[in-house]
Formats: structure tokens, C-alpha cells, sequence
């Protein structure tokens, strides 16, 4: 509640007492300047001294004055505004389900937003009525106007009203704002037409969209968290803008990363190609995002075995890492012996990624896990065998207490 309203006032408030105190202590300091070099009187520098701890006193007084009658004034009016959200909630739900005549006119700020509340909630085809019901009543118009305000706040709540809204006509709007100068803007833009996209019919139409969605996504230059957010939640639709992001020969490294991570983060079976085709890919950032998605899907077609064995032997530990654990769904003639050898590997990540792949292997997993834990070369690698049999609840007859937690 704190600072909803009145920001300007509040502003223009501390910046006035900022400059009191400013000229005052100026003024101090220059007198005492002056007194130093016996240029003005005893008097004239108690009398100043005196008048900038009385501008002091002055400017805490007015702003503990505006503090408090701030919070004696908002409150009231919170719990009046709360009020109207609450009555106008229970009108938007009869509209919707026809016991409430459609509001007509110009519609208040208190309408527009319990109406956005309700579409949050909203899914399926409840939801897309509703949206076509705040279309025809024009509700996202006012937000739209304020994409184009100078003032960033004002566009980042415009931007979060869209995206409750999910109003398909207000997808162009929101596409050119993702090319808004401000990094948060446009990743808040993307948001909203990822939400507003993932409630698009399955046609002609939501493809054409898709394909410029790419595009604005990939001239957006966000960073791989944001545009992974984004990409999941298209929902349904992901499938449809990922196409048409891997048909770009010349995608950027971060969003490669950040597509091959909704890949596996959805299960997407129909990119598996796409995956495999970038465990060599020159980014190593890149090469962990596909590893880690064929470890997701739960897959390594034939055509993956010889990448995922060369990315074992990668310069770089969490691309091994990732590695390891996609090497669990080769096959397993394939998988033992190139596991069994990065179980002796100088990373400890890499060494239980290993073990625990040869754990979901089965019985012969498991033996070689049973093998290392008695007799492996390399200690910490016989260490981390058996710590994972143990994890597991697993002990093999031979080994009978004798297996300690060491890893």
C-alpha cells in the first residue's frame, strides 16, 4: 500500500527539503570560511548556525508531517478501493456467467482491474470468452495508449495488465515493445504475448504469429533465463515458435540454450534431432542445454552415441556432467564401458552423475557399480560406487557391512 499513490508530491517533497539542507549547510560552511579569516562578526556566525538548524528542524517536520498524513489518508482509501475491486469481481462473474447485464460506457480503473484479476485465473474456454468479452469492451486500450508513455513504470504495469488480459488483438502492440530500449520492458513484453499466444487456436493465423515471434525474440537479445521463461509459457504453442527458432541458421548462442532447455523442460520428442545436432555445437554453454535435454526426454537415438561419448571427454566439467547423465539411455553394450571409464574422472559432479547413470541401467549397471566398488583402480572413483549403492539401498552380497559411506 505504501506509495500507491502520490509518488510526484513525495518526490518533489524530498528534493525540495534536499536543497534547503543543501543551501543551508553551504551557507554554514562558507560563514565559518569566512570567520576564520576574521572577515565577519562573532554574531553572524551563530545567527547562521542558527537559522540551518532551524531549516533542518523544518525539513525532518514537513516530512514526518507528509509521512504520516500520507498513511492517516491511504488507508481509508485502500480499504474504499478494496471494496470496489471486491464489488466489481462479483459483477465481472455474473457477466460471465450470464446472471449480470454487460457493463456499458466508459469502465473505470477499478473495473479494468478486478476484470484482468479474473482472466488470470481463468482457463480454457472461460477464459478466451472472457477475453473476447474485455475486447469488445475495449478494456485494453488504455494500456495499449500507455506502451507509448516515456515513463518506464507506466509501461511495465501496462505490460503486466496485457499479460493478465491475454487479448489477442493487442499481440502487434506488444511485439513492438519488445524492442523497447529497456531490457525489463521487452522481456516484459514477451511475457505477454507468450501468455496471450499460448491461448491461440491451433491455425494459420497463430503460425504466422509464431514466425514473427522468433524474430522480435531474437531481436529482444534477452538473457537465456528470461527467454526460457518465455519459450515455456507459450504452453502448446511452444512447439510452433521453437520450429521456426531452429530454422534460423544464425540463432544467437543464449537462444539456442534457452530453446533447447524448453525442449526438455516440455518433453518435446519432436526436436530430438534438433538436440543432437548441437552436443557438438561450438558454445559450450549450448552443448550442456542439449545433453541436458536428451537426459530430460529420456532419449539417445543412434545417431547420439558418439557425440555423448566425445562430450565425456569435454574441456569443460558441467558439459561431462550432462553428458553422463544422457549416457544413461544409450544402450547399454554402448553405455557400461564408456560410464565405467568417467566414473574415474577428476570431477566429483561427474563421477556421481556416472554412478548414477550406471544405476539406471539395471543389473548390468549395477554390477559394474557391485565391480568398482571392490576393485576399481582409481579409489575415489571404487568411493563414489559404493556410496551410490548405498543411496540406493543397494549392497551386493560380497560386500556384506563392509561398505561404508566414503564418496
Amino acid at each position: 500500500m505504501w506509495r500507491r499513490f502520490a509518488d510526484i508530491p513525495y518526490t518533489l517533497l524530498v528534493f525540495g527539503i534536499f536543497m534547503l539542507e543543501l543551501v543551508g549547510l553551504g551557507t554554514l560552511i562558507w560563514t565559518f570560511a569566512l570567520r576564520t579569516g576574521q572577515l565577519v562578526p562573532d554574531v553572524f556566525v551563530e545567527q547562521t548556525l542558527i537559522a540551518a538548524t532551524a531549516i533542518t528542524a523544518l525539513g525532518l517536520l514537513l516530512l514526518t508531517a507528509y509521512i504520516l498524513a500520507y498513511h492517516v489518508l491511504s488507508v481509508p482509501r485502500e480499504r474504499r478501493r478494496q471494496q470496489r475491486l471486491e464489488t466489481w469481481t462479483d459483477r465481472w462473474f455474473g457477466v460471465l456467467f450470464s446472471t449480470e447485464p454487460t457493463p456499458t460506457g466508459r469502465l473505470g480503473a477499478d473495473a479494468t482491474a478486478a476484470a484482468f484479476e479474473i482472466r488470470e485465473r481463468l482457463k480454457g474456454s472461460e477464459g478466451k470468452e472472457f477475453s473476447r468479452l474485455l475486447e469488445e469492451l475495449r478494456l485494453g486500450e488504455p494500456l495499449l495508449d500507455r506502451l507509448r508513455s516515456f515513463r518506464l513504470t507506466t509501461r511495465l504495469s501496462a505490460l503486466d495488465g496485457l499479460a493478465k488480459a491475454r487479448l489477442p488483438g493487442s499481440i502487434g502492440p506488444l511485439m513492438r515493445a519488445m524492442l523497447d530500449p529497456n531490457p525489463v520492458a521487452r522481456f516484459m513484453a514477451g511475457r505477454a504475448v507468450a501468455r496471450t499466444m499460448s491461448e491461440m487456436p491451433p491455425d494459420a493465423r497463430r503460425d504466422e504469429v509464431a514466425l514473427t515471434f522468433a524474430r522480435a525474440l531474437e531481436l529482444a537479445a534477452l538473457p537465456p533465463g528470461a527467454s526460457g521463461e518465455i519459450l515455456l509459457l507459450l504452453e502448446d504453442a511452444a512447439p510452433v515458435v521453437l520450429a521456426a527458432l531452429f530454422l534460423d541458421g544464425r540463432l544467437p548462442a543464449p537462444l539456442v540454450r534457452a530453446a533447447l532447455d524448453v525442449v526438455g523442460r516440455h518433453r518435446l520428442r519432436e526436436f530430438t534431432d534438433e538436440a543432437v545436432s548441437r552436443i557438438t555445437y561450438r558454445d559450450r554453454e549450448v552443448r550442456a542445454a542439449a545433453l541436458r535435454a536428451l537426459a530430460r526426454l529420456g532419449i539417445a537415438p543412434p545417431q547420439a552415441s558418439d557425440p555423448i561419448v566425445i562430450a565425456l571427454n569435454d574441456d569443460t566439467e558441467f558439459v561431462r556432467v550432462q553428458a553422463a547423465r544422457a549416457a544413461a539411455y544409450l544402450p547399454p553394450e554402448v553405455a557400461v564401458p564408456v560410464l565405467q571409464g568417467s566414473m574415474g574422472d577428476s570431477s566429483w559432479w561427474v563421477r556421481r552423475a556416472s554412478a548414477e547413470s550406471l544405476l539406471k541401467l539395471g543389473p548390468k549397471g549395477i554390477g559394474t557399480l557391485w565391480a568398482a566398488a571392490n576393485k576399481h583402480p582409481d579409489v575415489f572413483a571404487g568411493d563414489m560406487a559404493a556410496q551410490v549403492l548405498l543411496d540406493a539401498g543397494i549392497k551386493a552380497p560380497q560386500f556384506g557391512s563392509g561398505l561404508s559411506e566414503t564418496a
